[in-house]
Protein backbone atom coordinates (compact mmCIF):
# COMPACT_ATOMS: atom_id res chain seq x y z
CA UNK A 1 0.00 0.00 0.00
CA UNK A 2 1.58 3.78 -0.98
CA UNK A 3 1.46 6.08 1.34
CA UNK A 4 0.17 9.72 0.46
CA UNK A 5 2.91 11.49 -0.09
CA UNK A 6 3.58 8.76 -2.53
CA UNK A 7 0.28 8.94 -4.30
CA UNK A 8 0.39 12.06 -4.50
CA UNK A 9 4.28 12.52 -6.28
CA UNK A 10 2.50 9.69 -8.50
CA UNK A 11 -0.30 11.51 -9.59
CA UNK A 12 2.12 14.84 -10.48
CA UNK A 13 4.26 12.58 -12.51
CA UNK A 14 1.36 11.60 -14.39
CA UNK A 15 -0.15 15.27 -15.09
CA UNK A 16 3.31 16.40 -15.84
CA UNK A 17 3.45 13.76 -18.12
CA UNK A 18 0.38 14.66 -19.93
CA UNK A 19 1.21 18.13 -20.18
CA UNK A 20 4.14 16.76 -21.66
CA UNK A 21 2.25 14.65 -24.40
CA UNK A 22 -0.12 18.12 -25.08
CA UNK A 23 -3.12 16.93 -22.71
CA UNK A 24 -5.34 19.03 -20.88
CA UNK A 25 -4.67 16.86 -17.33
CA UNK A 26 -7.49 18.65 -15.56
CA UNK A 27 -10.11 18.47 -18.22
CA UNK A 28 -12.81 15.32 -17.23
CA UNK A 29 -12.48 13.04 -20.09
CA UNK A 30 -14.94 10.75 -18.50
CA UNK A 31 -17.80 9.19 -21.23
CA UNK A 32 -21.20 11.04 -21.14
CA UNK A 33 -24.22 9.16 -21.01
CA UNK A 34 -26.42 9.57 -23.78
CA UNK A 35 -28.85 11.08 -22.71
CA UNK A 36 -27.72 13.66 -20.41
CA UNK A 37 -27.60 17.13 -20.95
CA UNK A 38 -24.91 19.36 -21.71
CA UNK A 39 -23.55 21.22 -17.94
CA UNK A 40 -24.07 24.75 -19.71
CA UNK A 41 -27.42 24.02 -20.64
CA UNK A 42 -30.10 25.27 -17.51
CA UNK A 43 -33.57 24.06 -17.75
CA UNK A 44 -35.99 26.42 -18.64
CA UNK A 45 -37.90 28.02 -15.95
CA UNK A 46 -41.53 27.21 -15.51
CA UNK A 47 -44.32 28.62 -15.96
CA UNK A 48 -46.53 29.72 -13.08
CA UNK A 49 -49.05 27.90 -14.76
CA UNK A 50 -47.20 24.91 -15.03
CA UNK A 51 -45.68 25.32 -11.44
CA UNK A 52 -49.81 25.56 -10.28
CA UNK A 53 -50.43 21.98 -12.55
CA UNK A 54 -47.87 20.52 -10.90
CA UNK A 55 -48.58 21.44 -7.56
CA UNK A 56 -52.31 20.57 -7.97
CA UNK A 57 -50.87 16.84 -9.00
CA UNK A 58 -48.17 16.09 -6.42
CA UNK A 59 -51.53 16.97 -3.96
CA UNK A 60 -53.98 14.34 -5.57
CA UNK A 61 -51.02 12.00 -5.80
CA UNK A 62 -50.72 12.01 -2.11
CA UNK A 63 -54.40 12.56 -0.75
CA UNK A 64 -55.93 9.92 -3.64
CA UNK A 65 -53.71 7.30 -2.25
CA UNK A 66 -54.55 7.62 1.46
CA UNK A 67 -58.42 7.30 0.68
CA UNK A 68 -57.49 4.35 -1.08
CA UNK A 69 -55.28 2.93 1.92
CA UNK A 70 -58.21 4.20 4.29
CA UNK A 71 -61.25 3.04 2.59
CA UNK A 72 -58.85 -0.78 2.00
CA UNK A 73 -58.00 -0.55 5.54
CA UNK A 74 -61.80 -0.78 6.59
CA UNK A 75 -62.76 -2.68 4.10
CA UNK A 76 -60.16 -5.49 5.92
CA UNK A 77 -61.48 -4.80 9.10
CA UNK A 78 -65.02 -5.50 7.94
CA UNK A 79 -64.72 -8.93 6.09
CA UNK A 80 -61.64 -10.00 7.21
CA UNK A 81 -61.94 -9.32 10.56
CA UNK A 82 -58.90 -10.16 12.82
CA UNK A 83 -55.94 -11.69 11.13
CA UNK A 84 -54.23 -13.76 13.46
CA UNK A 85 -57.90 -16.48 12.87
CA UNK A 86 -56.04 -16.92 9.56
CA UNK A 87 -52.40 -16.22 9.99
CA UNK A 88 -51.39 -17.72 6.47
CA UNK A 89 -53.76 -14.99 4.71
CA UNK A 90 -51.87 -12.52 5.61
CA UNK A 91 -49.35 -12.03 2.58
CA UNK A 92 -52.34 -12.58 0.26
CA UNK A 93 -54.18 -9.92 2.01
CA UNK A 94 -51.19 -7.61 1.23
CA UNK A 95 -50.69 -8.70 -2.67
CA UNK A 96 -54.34 -8.51 -3.00
CA UNK A 97 -54.36 -4.56 -1.65
CA UNK A 98 -50.81 -3.96 -3.75
CA UNK A 99 -52.58 -5.00 -7.43
CA UNK A 100 -56.18 -3.54 -6.28
CA UNK A 101 -54.86 -0.24 -5.43
CA UNK A 102 -52.33 0.00 -8.21
CA UNK A 103 -55.22 -1.05 -10.70
CA UNK A 104 -57.59 1.50 -9.27
CA UNK A 105 -55.09 4.52 -9.35
CA UNK A 106 -53.82 3.14 -12.69
CA UNK A 107 -57.60 3.99 -14.12
CA UNK A 108 -58.72 6.42 -12.44
CA UNK A 109 -55.76 8.75 -11.80
CA UNK A 110 -56.48 10.45 -15.50
CA UNK A 111 -59.80 11.37 -14.32
CA UNK A 112 -58.27 13.40 -11.62
CA UNK A 113 -56.30 15.40 -14.80
CA UNK A 114 -52.67 13.35 -13.25
CA UNK A 115 -50.77 12.03 -16.32
CA UNK A 116 -50.02 8.52 -15.38
CA UNK A 117 -47.69 8.34 -18.72
CA UNK A 118 -45.63 10.36 -16.91
CA UNK A 119 -45.18 7.93 -14.24
CA UNK A 120 -41.64 6.62 -13.23
CA UNK A 121 -41.51 3.57 -11.01
CA UNK A 122 -39.79 5.96 -8.24
CA UNK A 123 -43.90 7.81 -8.63
CA UNK A 124 -45.45 4.34 -8.72
CA UNK A 125 -43.62 3.30 -5.58
CA UNK A 126 -44.29 6.79 -3.72
CA UNK A 127 -48.31 6.86 -4.63
CA UNK A 128 -48.05 2.60 -3.48
CA UNK A 129 -46.18 3.32 -0.17
CA UNK A 130 -48.85 5.69 0.45
CA UNK A 131 -51.56 3.49 -0.03
CA UNK A 132 -50.47 0.43 1.86
CA UNK A 133 -49.08 2.48 4.77
CA UNK A 134 -52.47 3.81 5.16
CA UNK A 135 -54.03 1.00 5.20
CA UNK A 136 -51.88 -1.21 7.47
CA UNK A 137 -52.32 2.24 9.81
CA UNK A 138 -55.96 2.10 9.72
CA UNK A 139 -56.28 -2.02 9.81
CA UNK A 140 -53.96 -2.34 13.02
CA UNK A 141 -56.07 1.34 14.67
CA UNK A 142 -59.30 -0.73 14.13
CA UNK A 143 -58.22 -4.24 15.23
CA UNK A 144 -56.90 -2.35 18.75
Amino acid sequence: MQSWGEMVKKKKKAIKSSEDQGIDAKQDYSPQLSGSKSPGLKPKPKTAAERKKDRIEGIWKTIYPSVLGVLAGFFCYFTLGIANERPMEWLSTLLFVIAVTYIIQKYTFPFLKVDVNEFKSKDWFYVEFIAIDLWLVTWTLLLN
